[in-house]
């Protein structure tokens, strides 16, 4: 398994690409902007983009995803709970004063415990809701573990549940279910440097108990 975390835009959000080092086939997840630095990175390593998997529908997430898209041949997929709010796009972008873009052509569902292939690898859709309804994470369980974990899961941190679709309870629920998963799963969060879940169960505040959630 070859990893590429290219940070896009004012956000810093984690572009992650992921790809067999034998086949050369990849999945990109969360394009979030600046499509051409991330194509170009592709391209340098002739990665056969499989996929585009989108953890939520965030502005931050899917910009770039239609010029991914349009290079690279590969199908979208998001959660159906978050179609809505990528729909809305256009809408996002002026609330932050970016340029607009339009909203993300999807082309499949997600839902939990889907799972796909490419080259030898394999990943697993968990269906996560806190940060928004639509809200998914990606585990790749091969002899590597590593998860995608879009804006659940910080270094330190959790994403925020003040947007519109965001809920305490639900949030409580996924973060409870990601105390389950090894401790020595590598954790990609879409913002920010990598971590593990268990170093977040050991210091995350809001994984320990130290901070309550309604923050």
């Amino acid at each position: 398994m070859q990893i590429a975390i290219i940070p896009v835009t004012m956000f810093q959000s984690n572009c992650v690409v992921v790809w067999d080092e034998e086949t050369l086939e990849g999945v990109v997840f969360d394009p979030g902007g600046q499509p051409e630095s991330i194509l170009e990175q592709i391209e340098s390593r002739k990665i056969k983009v499989q996929a585009i998997f989108l953890t939520h529908g965030h502005v931050d997430h899917v910009s770039g995803t239609n010029k991914i898209k349009e290079a690279t041949g590969a199908k979208t997929y998001l959660h159906k709970n978050d179609f809505e709010t990528a729909a809305h796009t256009a809408r996002q972008c002026l609330m932050f004063g970016i340029p607009v873009e339009e909203a993300p052509e999807i082309d499949e569902e997600v839902a939990e415990g889907d799972s796909f292939e490419f080259g030898a690898l394999k990943l697993e859709v968990m269906h996560t809701p806190g940060h928004s309804p639509g809200s998914v994470v990606y585990l790749f369980s091969e002899d590597e573990p590593l998860l995608v974990a879009g804006d659940l899961l910080f270094a330190g941190s959790i994403g925020r549940m003040d947007l519109p679709g965001g809920s305490e309870a639900e949030m409580t629920k996924s973060l409870e279910r990601m105390k389950q998963l090894p401790d020595s799963l590598v954790v990609i969060p879409g913002h920010g440097p990598q971590t593990t879940i268990g170093r977040e169960k050991a210091v995350n505040p809001y994984l320990t108990g130290g901070a309550p959630l309604g923050w």
